[in-house]
């Protein structure tokens, strides 16, 4: 079976919420001297994307003599702020990394570039699945070039669990058995200085919520942008860790502030960690140590995995560039030329374009070949089986609504589970937008 059959066939777009902007003119970042055409490009992401973005910018630049890159990045909620700032004065980046949950919030207010024109000149696409590709398209509209795939994913740190005497679960395991092995590890860590725990509560992270919901047969979003969960599927999940917070396995909140911007497993005090599978780089980097190893998500109550492939990321044009064509072409260097992608890897998700994958030269037991064999391997065992849950309008900014305030509030103890719903459909009615 092939690696992109990503299941986004129906895939509802969607935006994080109106930002009622209209982008203006502006040249680009940059003015010209001489010829010289400047662009601007940014992203989100930790210091390894950064190193690895700009290393292959220097060979763009290398390649195109006339073209000078002017890079920023943030992390993901402070990039939005910043986009949001520079749509307000009409001056969004030349390129820009986009988001499938912004996607729409951004086209509807007429701040991205259609890249239709450019396609078979300064853009090749021929070489990425039609329906991946279709992940950027917004009524006939060509949006955003996906940068590649990726799924969700347990990111495990084997040294540590060594050290501990813990053995990782099987690939098999269920949602019971992840709760054993994080009480295992917390009581193993123990007497550990600093002490270790088996992983951070994974109930305040929107995207495991609705990796769980799909698990127990729900759609999280109706086709009408409406909420298509209950009250009592939200209480429910939040309170599935509840043995797990009582007796003090989760890592505690008070020590991830202190440990900011790293996390529990990224700083080698928690054992495990549920995200995406790229982020097996940042994780690697963060600790010095490339010995981190992927399993899927635990199998759901019909003892299946109902996992499902996403757009990893994006890479869109601000309508306001002045250099179109130039700007078209920083975008395909990236996202097609071999020598860029050995450099990038699979940080920005398993390659969109085919012709990248295959000309990717992964070294025996690298983060990219680890990576890309998860991805191959959760597909051939049959787990990828759904597609992404359906990105309504206000996804995004529902999303942050749940992690950044209600999450953290029901992390430190000052809402309980039945607060959180509340306020979450409340904010659901104000935020989503629906038909």
């Amino acid at each position: 079976m092939s690696l992109r059959r990503t299941a986004l066939s129906g895939l509802a777009l969607a935006l994080a919420g109106s930002l009622a902007l209209t982008a203006c003119g502006s040249d680009g970042g940059g003015g010209d001297d001489g010829g010289q055409v400047t662009l601007r490009f940014t992203w989100w992401g930790a210091d390894e994307r950064s190193q690895r973005y700009e290393e292959a910018i220097a060979l763009f630049e290398e390649a195109n003599p006339g073209i000078e890159v002017q890079t920023g990045f943030a992390e993901f909620q402070d990039y939005w702020t910043q986009r949001s700032t520079d749509a307000t004065s009409g001056e969004l980046p030349d390129v820009l990394q986009m988001d499938l949950s912004r996607l729409l919030e951004y086209t509807n207010a007429g701040l991205l570039y259609d890249l239709t024109e450019f396609e078979g000149n300064q853009l090749d696409t021929s070489g990425i699945d039609e329906e991946l590709l279709a992940s950027g398209q917004v009524e006939e509209q060509l949006l955003g070039i996906p940068t590649g795939t990726n799924t969700w994913a347990l990111h495990y740190n084997p040294d540590l669990l060594a050290e501990l005497g813990v053995e990782p679960p099987e690939w098999d395991y269920t949602w019971e058995d992840y709760h054993a092995f994080v009480a295992e590890v917390s009581e193993a860590g123990a007497d550990l200085d600093p002490r270790v725990y088996g992983a951070t509560d994974y109930t305040v992270t929107w995207w495991v919520f609705l990796q769980w919901l799909v698990q127990q047969g729900t759609e999280p979003f109706a086709e009408n942008g409406e909420l298509n969960f209950t009250e009592d599927d939200l209480r429910t999940f939040l309170s599935s860790t509840d043995a797990l917070r009582d007796a003090g396995h989760t890592f505690p909140v008070e020590r991830l502030d202190q440990l900011a911007p790293l996390g529990g497993f990224n700083s080698g005090e928690a054992a495990v960690e549920f995200h995406w599978d790229n982020f097996i780089h940042s994780y690697a980097n963060d600790l010095g140590n490339e010995n981190i190893q992927l399993m899927p998500m635990p199998s759901g109550p019909d003892g299946e995995k109902h996992m499902f492939y996403k757009p990893s990321m994006q890479l869109s044009m601000g309508a306001n560039t002045a250099h179109p064509e130039e700007a078209a072409a920083l975008i395909d260097f990236l996202i097609n030329d071999p020598e860029a992608g050995q450099i990038i890897g699979t940080d920005l998700g398993v390659p969109a374009s085919q012709g990248r994958l295959d000309a990717l030269d992964v070294e025996d037991g690298s983060l990219e070949q680890r990576a890309i064999e998860y991805e191959r391997r959760v597909d051939e065992e049959g787990y990828i089986t759904e597609t992404v849950p359906r990105h309504p309008e206000g996804f995004g900014a529902l999303e942050t609504e749940y992690v950044e305030v209600l999450g953290n509030e029901f992390s430190y103890g000052q809402i309980d589970a039945d607060d959180f719903v509340d306020r979450l459909f409340t904010e659901a009615q104000n935020l989503l937008v629906t038909e």
